[in-house]
C-alpha cells in the first residue's frame, strides 16, 4: 500500500517520527532503530522532490538514521577509554524525541484550551467604548493563533536537533511577567526595529518556550507589540507598537 506523505501536517523529522512511533505503536523507550529507519525511509521515497528546501532537514534525519542502524549492524566494540566514550546515538535520538513528545505536549493542551474558549462569550461592559483599543492591526488577517503555534513547534524542533545533549543547561525558574519584562528590555534596546520571533527564543528549553509565547501573546494583547508576516510560511516577526 502507498503512503501519501503531506509534509505539512509535520512539523518535522522529529514529529513525523513520533507519528511513525505511535502508529506503529512502539514503546518509545525502547525505540527499535531497524524498523523505525525502514518506515521513515518509506515516507521520505514519497516525498515531493520539489520541497527541497522542505526536505533537507528530513535528509539529514534520514542519514543519521541509516548510520545508526548500520553501526547497530557492526560487533560491539570495546571502549579502551573514557575520554574516548562517545554516548549511543540511539540513546540520543530518544532523549529528544521524549523531550520533544513533553513539548509537543504542552502545545496541544494550549491549543484546547484556546479553542474552548473560542465557545466562552462574555458580555461587553456598557459605556465603555472609550477605553477600548483597536485591535484590528494585532495580528495580520493571513496569520492566526495556529501559526505562531506551529512556527513555535519548527523552532523548538531545530533548536532541540541542534543543542548537544550532554551540556547540561540550568534550569531556569521564570514567570510570564519577568518574561514581558525582559522582551520589553530587547525591544528598548533594538528600538524600532523588526525582530524574528525565533530571536526571542534563545533558550532550547519547554517551559522556556511557552513561557516565551504566552508572554509575546500577552504583549500582543496588550498592544505593546504588533505580529508581521511578509506572506504565508515566511518567517514572522515583531516590532513596537508606535
Amino acid at each position: 500500500m502507498a503512503y501519501e506523505v503531506v509534509l505539512e501536517d509535520f512539523q518535522g523529522p522529529l514529529d513525523l517520527l513520533l507519528h511513525l512511533i505511535k502508529e506503529k505503536e512502539m514503546d518509545l523507550e525502547t525505540l527499535e532503530v531497524s524498523v523505525i529507519t525502514d518506515q521513515y525511509l518509506a515516507y521520505i521515497d514519497q516525498m515531493d522532490a520539489q520541497q527541497l528546501e522542505t526536505m533537507s532537514e528530513y535528509l539529514v534525519m534520514a542519514a543519521q538514521l541509516i548510520e545508526m542502524k548500520s553501526k547497530m549492524l557492526l560487533p560491539a566494540q570495546k571502549v579502551e577509554l573514557e575520554d574516548d566514550y562517545q554516548e549511543d546515538p540511539r540513546e540520543q535520538l530518544i532523549k529528544r524525541l521524549i523531550e520533544y513528545k513533553k513539548y509537543k505536549d504542552v502545545l496541544d493542551e494550549f491549543k484546547e484550551k484556546y479553542e474552548q474558549r473560542q465557545y466562552i462569550h462574555t458580555k461587553a461592559p456598557a459605556f465603555m467604548d472609550e477605553y477600548v483599543i483597536d485591535t484590528t492591526e494585532m495580528i495580520p488577517n493571513n496569520l492566526e493563533v495556529y501559526d505562531l503555534i506551529r512556527a513555535m513547534q519548527k523552532m523548538f524542533q531545530r533548536k532541540a536537533l541542534l543543542a548537544p545533549l550532554e551540556s547540561k543547561i540550568a534550569r531556569v525558574e521564570i514567570s510570564i511577567d519577568e518574561r514581558s519584562d525582559q522582551i520589553r528590555q530587547y525591544f528598548r534596546i533594538h528600538k524600532n526595529q523588526r525582530v524574528k520571533l525565533e530571536d526571542l527564543f534563545e533558550e532550547p528549553t519547554k517551559i522556556f518556550f511557552v513561557i516565551t509565547f504566552l508572554s509575546v501573546l500577552v504583549l500582543v494583547n496588550k498592544n505593546e507589540l504588533v505580529i508581521e508576516q511578509d506572506g504565508n510560511f515566511e518567517d514572522i516577526y515583531l516590532k513596537e507598537r508606535t
